[in-house]
């Protein structure tokens, strides 16, 4: 065998030896761990667990003059507004189901 030949052949053999490993499974994995409940031992305060209060909006007769810097602004504040409410909202909902009603009426 020329010298080049056994060179690539042990270069091969080398190779093989150091990746096959890592393919064949192996017999020291553990299963995963089972996910473990921890009762909450101290509750939240109660003003955490309030709804989320929704003041009624603009009257729908009256008329303003805006400009649109302020329009866009107050459009801002009114979606962070009630994205923020939802969200207490849910939190409350998913703590104690059923304790914030799910739809608010636009009285």
């Amino acid at each position: 065998m020329p010298k080049s030949k056994a060179i690539v052949s042990a270069a091969l053999g080398l190779a093989l030896s150091t990746i096959l490993p890592a393919c064949a499974p192996s017999a020291d994995r553990r299963p995963a761990r089972a996910a473990v409940a921890v009762p909450v031992s101290n509750p939240a305060p109660a003003e955490l667990l309030a709804c989320a209060e929704r003041p009624k909006g603009f009257p729908a007769d009256a008329a303003a003059l805006l400009p649109k810097p302020v329009r866009d602004a107050l459009a801002r504040l009114a979606r962070a507004f009630g994205a923020n409410a939802d969200r207490q909202d849910r939190l409350i909902n998913w703590n104690a189901p059923g304790s914030c009603p799910r739809e608010v009426s636009n009285g």
